[in-house]
């Protein structure tokens, strides 16, 4: 059953009414390097192996072969100042196993960089050397003066 409040049915076009899950999922990167047809999601602890199933391939169009689930309990903290005991929420941690065929790589976000910056940085830093280099020439029987201190 759904806890949204949708507005009262009326008569008459259009109807403004949008129905959308009550639950939600959350997909993680797993710890462990897992097969390319293994995907693993967060989800809260009220939806079942059959709801994330039916979630997926109603909503997303996504063929699941397989979902093995467990709970995983919140870690109990203890507040630093007024040392009260605090315990983070639970929740479902699914792997689901896509059919044979499909596959599912996390998409590389950073982009990576271009070479021009990389040959401007080398630039740079050789003319640093460079201007290291001349500095030290010009100040070899001055030894113990700081470099700010000049003729």
């Amino acid at each position: 059953m759904s806890s949204r409040w949708y507005p009262i049915y009326k008569k008459g076009n259009p109807q403004r009414r949008i129905f959308l899950p009550n639950f939600w999922m959350k997909l993680v990167r797993p710890l462990f390097k897992q097969p390319t047809n293994i995907v693993q999601f967060i989800t809260p602890t009220e939806m079942t192996d059959y709801d994330i199933k039916n979630y997926l391939e109603k909503i997303y169009k996504v063929p699941v072969a397989e979902i093995r689930s467990e709970i995983v309990e919140g870690d109990l903290k203890r507040e630093r100042t007024k040392g009260y005991i605090i315990k983070e929420d639970d929740y479902r941690r699914a792997f689901v196993t896509l059919m044979v065929g499909e596959k599912f790589e996390f998409p590389d976000i950073c982009k990576p960089k271009e070479e021009k910056d990389d040959e401007e940085f080398k630039k740079m830093k050789e003319q640093a050397e460079a201007n290291f280099k001349e500095f030290s020439k010009r100040n070899v029987n001055r030894p113990g003066v700081p470099g700010w201190f000049g003729i």
